[in-house]
């Protein structure tokens, strides 16, 4: 979760009963909101700049970031934090490149198929619009309501913000779904008392918007996961450069890896005391190794690749490492121990498929596996359900589910080196964390 996200509020100057930009601004800031986003439609250029800067002058020694809507120029005149930018506006690559990668940049969706889209994209958050009808808004597309939000926050391996219709009897229920902020127009700038009513919308969203297990142990191994999209097998497989040798390589350890990873899966789902989250795992586990065991057959097959091979020792060490995780007896650091050979791969194959050069690509096949949709929901249920297990756990779990994700995610970026440089370096990094989060 991004707390900046949490009560994201866009001004209207039309809907602030007279009052000015500034007087809105700083009484919803006092109130609690935690990102303001600059929205005119109808400024001059010149204007609109006037107006982004003063709002940086008081926003910026409060930490509070200023996003501006739309218009990229505007952001690069006034040095605001980012822009946020519809399906209709400038293409998110220009603004990348335009802005830098430091900057905020936040995208609209109006479809499933647009998260599908944005998820192959390195947007910072992406606005789910509209989830209810709004007279603010009038050229939106179809509501997605509250059960079409909960499928798009399942779908988007981004941070989510809803968008349309947000106040104080539906964002109780917004956030409920799992949504990591809410973007208020009306609610606030057109209060009677803006510090106080945001102070109340505030509260709401508090209520529901507690940090995540995952939410903490990504950020805690993103040191690991850049790591892995730096590597040079990674890269070299999304341009197509990569050997066939170092391919063929890794196909061979990962099957040999993957044999004994369907039969952790079965263990893990063993462990499971509801049967909801056992029946919901298996089917996403089933499908999981149906596919992977199909792609696997194809390439071996494709590409001759022989795989009556001694274990690696890093592939040894991954095994040993998960079956000690499931060995606790402890569902949630059991499923801890398998996560990165879900999530990263997941992301990993979303990054890849966004960067990579599909035409003539011969590990096509493998891009379009990892970064589809249907596994991207599948993980993103599995994440939801450690989620649940994690906020009843104790500290001594959730510090041994910490330890046992981190030392799985640091194997998966060893066997990825593995294939590249086979016996030809060390693997000891493995044996320890330090330096590493």
């Amino acid at each position: 979760m991004k707390d900046y996200l949490k009560l994201y509020f866009v001004t209207d100057r039309e809907l602030s009963l007279g009052r000015s930009l500034e007087e809105v601004v700083s009484e919803a800031v006092q109130g609690g909101v935690t990102v303001v986003q600059l929205r005119e439609k109808e400024a001059s250029t010149g204007e609109f700049i006037g107006l982004a800067r003063r709002l940086m002058k008081l926003l910026k020694p409060l930490g509070i970031p200023l996003i501006i809507n739309d218009r990229v120029d505007v952001a690069l005149a006034a040095d605001a934090d980012g822009v946020h930018i519809g399906q209709s506006d400038m293409p998110y690559e220009d603004a990348r490149r335009l802005l830098g990668p430091d900057k905020i940049i936040g995208l609209s969706v109006e479809s499933f198929e647009d998260i599908e889209t944005a998820n192959g994209l390195d947007v910072d958050y992406i606005g789910i619009s509209p989830v209810y009808g709004t007279p603010t808004k009038t050229d939106t597309a179809e509501p997605f309501g509250l059960e079409g939000l909960r499928k798009a926050v399942e779908m988007s391996v981004h941070p989510t913000v809803a968008i349309g219709g947000m106040n104080a009897s539906t964002i109780g229920d917004v956030m409920a779904v799992g949504t990591d902020g809410v973007a208020v127009v009306s609610a606030i700038c057109s209060a009677e008392n803006i510090r106080e009513a945001t102070s109340e919308l505030k509260t709401l969203v508090d209520a529901d918007a507690k940090e995540s297990w995952s939410d903490e142990v990504w950020k805690k191994s993103l040191k690991i996961y850049n790591a892995i999209l730096d590597l040079d097998f990674l890269k070299e497989l999304a341009d197509g450069s990569l050997d066939g040798s170092a391919f063929a390589r890794y196909i061979a350890q990962d099957e040999i890896y993957l044999k004994n990873y369907y039969n952790q899966m079965n263990m893990l789902a063993d462990l499971m005391e509801d049967e909801g989250d056992r029946s919901i795992f298996l089917s996403f586990a089933q499908s999981g190794m149906e596919c992977e065991k199909a792609l696997h057959n194809m390439l071996i097959e494709k590409y001759g690749i022989d795989t009556e091979v001694e274990p690696s020792k890093v592939t040894e060490g991954y095994n040993s490492h998960i079956c000690e995780g499931i060995a606790t007896g402890n569902p949630c650091i059991a499923l801890a121990s398998v996560l990165p050979c879900m999530w990263i791969y997941n992301r990993v194959g979303l990054h890849i498929f966004r960067h990579s050069k599909l035409d003539g690509n011969p590990y096509k096949e493998w891009i379009l596996e990892y970064g589809n949709e249907e596994f991207t929901i599948g993980v993103n249920k599995v994440l939801a359900m450690i989620d649940a297990w994690a906020s009843k756990a104790d500290k001594q779990t959730r510090e041994k589910m910490d330890y046992y994700y981190l030392k799985a995610a640091l194997y998966e970026y060893a066997f990825w080196d593995y294939g590249y440089h086979s016996d030809a370096k060390s693997y000891c990094y493995i044996d320890s964390l330090e330096g590493w989060l």
